[in-house]
């Protein structure tokens, strides 16, 4: 009497769907812009640095945690009007995190053509860190390269309106003069 081959077991479909998810298929995305709400504030242009903190302080004290470091951007069209804020990092009492990708996202989904960069210090100490300005010069320099115009980078206090302006300390036009040398040597 002759014994009957082995029969093949079957594939599942859960093997069968594991195989063709890692062969047949690339996931495909949709990015999109969802405006999370409406809020007022008054001006919805800017003329100064001055302006420009007092739409931060509104916004960490109304959205954000204001004993907290926060890291925010007022997104601007090319008119240098306001068409977006955005709180993106929030700290402990002494630092936030914060990554130029994370930075740049909000921006490019709204189409913004300039940015100014803001954050508190819970110390109310208005001298900028080292690590303060190493990100301004990281961010400014990834902006660059995407078309974005950083005017200006505030260190707020969030007890009255002193403020600490990278623009009008000169740091801001010294990276953007670092990137111009940089690119007519590397030409």
């Amino acid at each position: 009497m002759q014994k009957n081959p082995q029969k093949s077991k079957p594939e599942t479909r859960t093997e069968t769907d594991n195989k063709m998810k890692h062969k047949d298929f690339i996931s495909v995305y949709r990015v999109s812009l969802i405006k999370d709400q409406d809020v007022i504030f008054e001006p919805t242009s800017l003329s100064n640095s001055a302006q420009a903190q007092h739409i931060i302080q509104q916004l960490i004290e109304t959205k954000g945690q204001p004993d907290r470091e926060q890291f925010c951007i007022i997104m601007l069209n090319a008119k240098n009007q306001i068409i977006g804020l955005n709180i993106v990092s929030t700290g402990s009492l002494t630092s936030a995190t914060v990554c130029p990708r994370e930075v740049l996202k909000p921006i490019i989904l709204a189409n913004a053509s300039a940015i100014i960069l803001c954050h508190n210090h819970p110390s109310n100490e208005l001298t900028p860190s080292v690590p303060d300005i190493h990100i301004t010069k990281k961010i400014i320099w990834a902006a660059d390269v995407m078309g974005i115009q950083v005017h200006e980078h505030l260190i707020i206090n969030m007890e009255d309106n002193r403020y600490y302006s990278f623009a009008d300390h000169g740091i801001i036009s010294d990276i953007y003069a670092e990137i111009k040398k940089w690119n007519v040597e590397h030409r």
